[in-house]
């Protein structure tokens, strides 16, 4: 029984020194996992994960490898500038509401669309503030019911929900929210959490199995039915053990009519369920005097999403893209989905022309427009040249630091801490 129990502790023993070993080796050569195992999120009541306030991390440009900050300011919004949780006499605020494609975490922040959206609108008539709500991972109820708690969100003048076709496999995925029988929108109970779970997502080692699970799955290539495992959602579906709903039949089959423009009798209620939350989310935001667009991603492939928005304020940005003829998608990065600085630069462009006109502003012409965003990227030059533009204008140290001191204020405060 002594030797028994003796090989019981080596053997116990050698397995944890393995799993410690395995998790040192990764977190020292293999930086790929940190931002899932070292993201900090905050929970509500209603099971809703969001960001924490005055957090930063720094991030590998997906091409270049070059790392940049990611800070959450005090409002816990993916800016690099503090904001007024209450919206100043005089402003025009502008929300925008999304998933990874608003929040941006993949780009240095001054080229984020939010940020480039801001500097044009106040380049037209000071007072402008686009805020940026924008979480990683989240989908459609997400979205609204941030909407809906955020203090900042109550005073916008305009709201943007930027719509990706994976927020309807969001919405089975998640399992917040449900339609009721005479149509009205309920919140579904949560899931137990084993107590596990919260120690797991913060091992690299966790999401090595997941990623090996995962490309055993999707082989690389799969395209949008490919979940990297660095994204903050499994975070959250592995503290939420919701994992049993991601990627079965019922998400394949949400994620394949989309990409087919058509609406199959499995993911019929999640499309229902989709257009009753966006439009309660609409009528809530204009009964109180405000604009509410659904604005929609570059992505040919699905088909589906503008006629669900029928009715609605669309702003279709593809159609946009595609208009530019920019084929073979070179707004994307190289080696990751997402739309890159050259993607960030042509959004902003083309929701500050539509925005202008319909608040009544009278837009830059191109020359000017060009000259106001060659100085703004001068200010933080990495490299990146706009389409259109020969190059960037010469450096002025006073109305760059202006700049910087507009937009970056809390980078110097962070890389000092």
């Amino acid at each position: 029984m002594t030797a028994l129990l003796k090989n019981s502790v080596l053997l116990l023993g050698s397995a944890l020194l393995a799993v410690v070993l395995a998790e040192a080796v990764l977190r020292v050569f293999v930086p790929r996992y940190e931002y899932a195992a070292a993201s900090v999120h905050e929970r509500d009541s209603g099971r809703l994960i969001h960001r924490k306030a005055d957090t930063s991390y720094t991030r590998p440009h997906p091409d270049t490898g070059v790392r940049h900050p990611v800070i959450h300011n005090n409002l816990a919004l993916r800016q690099h500038r503090n904001v007024a949780a209450r919206k100043p006499a005089g402003e025009t605020r502008v929300g925008v509401f999304g998933d990874s494609f608003t929040e941006n975490p993949r780009v240095p922040s001054p080229y984020a669309f939010t940020e480039v959206l801001d500097r044009l609108l106040n380049a037209t008539r000071p007072g402008f503030e686009v805020l940026n709500f924008g979480v990683d991972g989240y989908a459609t109820d997400q979205a609204w019911l941030y909407h809906e708690s955020a203090p900042a969100a109550q005073g916008l003048d305009v709201v943007l929900y930027v719509f990706a076709a994976n927020d309807v496999r969001g919405l089975y995925e998640n399992d917040l929210l449900a339609l009721a029988p005479d149509g009205s929108i309920e919140r579904r109970p949560a899931p137990t959490v084993a107590w596990w779970i919260p120690m797991l997502s913060r091992l690299h080692l966790t999401y090595l199995l997941l990623d090996v699970r995962n490309r055993l799955v999707e082989p690389a290539g799969g395209g949008d039915a490919f979940y990297d495992p660095i994204e903050a959602r499994v975070l959250e579906r592995m503290r939420d053990e919701r994992d049993r709903r991601t990627m079965d039949d019922t998400s394949d089959a949400i994620a394949s009519d989309f990409k087919e423009g058509t609406v199959s009798e499995r993911s019929r209620s999640w499309v229902d369920l989709l257009q009753a939350i966006v439009g309660r989310w609409r009528d809530d935001v204009e009964a109180r005097g405000a604009r509410f667009y659904v604005v929609l991603l570059p992505r040919p492939k699905e088909g589906l999403a503008e006629p669900l928005f029928a009715g609605f304020r669309v702003i279709n940005l593809w159609r946009d893209f595609e208009a530019h003829g920019l084929s073979g998608e070179p707004w994307r990065f190289r080696n990751d989905g997402h739309w890159n600085e050259l993607g960030n630069h042509l959004a902003a462009v083309l929701l500050y022309r539509r925005l202008a006109g319909d608040l009544g502003l009278e837009p830059l012409e191109d020359a000017t427009l060009r000259r106001v965003l060659g100085e703004y990227y001068a200010a933080f030059d990495d490299g990146f040249t706009p389409v259109g533009f020969v190059d960037l204008p010469s450096s002025d140290p006073e109305r760059d630091a202006a700049l910087r001191r507009r937009y970056v204020p809390l980078e110097a405060e962070h890389t000092t801490r």
